[in-house]
């Protein structure tokens, strides 16, 4: 894999690599004529990196352009539990790149932007985050989930899927959705905090590992996840155990929680625009 500039500037220096007068690290043989060579590419997954950390920006109610260096470590933190570290220095990368094409220091200049990146390499990745098989196809960006859940009808099911869309968009994995209790969910007048059982690296309280996301009310309306799972609930009627269950073809609410091959399913249906004519219920 031939690494940017920029890429390699935010994974660290290479053994073996020189560095050039302006601080861009160089290899022996035909490594910048490749890079040349991949530059239409890596422009595109820059803008599709970038896509993806506006749209996480917004979930959030943060500012991407100029990001903080507290922001974009919090964002890249959320990405090192599913992505390689090549994969997640591509992302710091792109990062990099719009900010100092805009005027602005680059994020991942910072020790605490650099200090994920070095923790990422140190460290496999988690079971959870490796990656699906290649017939399944890449994961939907933050982008596109936020997109997918413009979609969603106001039935029960497209409450609820709506709530699950933008909820992973904003950072909240799949295992967390799927563990998430009603009594784990906090709501407030400035936003929401989750607290999930059942996950590695939390604090354990009475022997149970424990994971707390927090996300704010975003100012757009339509793309905030704390107002989409406060209908969810409200309408569903939620008040004990699992926060998203399955919702039959006549729109009745069960109790079971979602499992991954639900969740699985909910994005493929959301992932295909309503066609014309009436659709048909949902029964997951």
């Amino acid at each position: 894999m031939t690494l940017t500039g920029d890429e390699a500037a935010a994974i660290g220096p290479v053994p073996g690599s020189t560095s050039s007068d302006d601080g861009t690290p160089s290899h022996s043989g035909h490594a910048p004529r490749a890079a040349a060579s991949h530059a239409p590419e890596t422009g595109r997954l820059y803008s599709r990196d970038w896509a993806a950390f506006e749209a996480w920006c917004g979930a959030w109610d943060q500012t991407a352009l100029p990001a903080s260096p507290e922001t974009a470590a919090a964002y890249l933190a959320l990405l090192a539990r599913r992505l390689a570290p090549g994969a997640l220095a591509r992302h710091a990368a792109a990062l990099n790149h719009r900010h100092r094409r805009a005027g602005h220091p680059a994020p991942g200049d910072d020790p605490g932007v650099q200090a994920v990146l070095q923790a990422r390499r140190a460290k496999p990745a988690e079971p959870s985050a490796r990656k699906e098989p290649c017939r399944r196809g890449a994961p939907p960006s933050p982008a596109q989930l936020a997109r997918m859940a413009t979609r969603c009808p106001g039935d029960l099911a497209g409450l609820r899927d709506r709530a699950l869309l933008l909820l992973a968009a904003a950072g909240v994995d799949r295992e967390a959705l799927l563990s998430l209790d009603r009594d784990g969910v906090c709501l407030t007048d400035a936003g929401v905090e989750l607290t999930v059982p059942g996950l590695a690296g939390g604090d354990a309280i009475e022997g149970v590992p424990t994971s707390t996301v927090a996300l704010r009310r975003a100012t757009a309306a339509l793309a905030c996840p704390v107002r989409a799972l406060e209908a969810w609930l409200r309408s569903a009627g939620i008040r004990f155990g699992p926060v998203f269950c399955k919702v039959d073809r006549w729109g009745n609410v069960e109790h079971g929680r979602l499992g991954a091959p639900a969740l699985r399913g909910i994005w493929r249906q959301r992932a295909v625009p309503a066609r014309r004519g009436r659709r048909r219920p949902s029964a997951i």
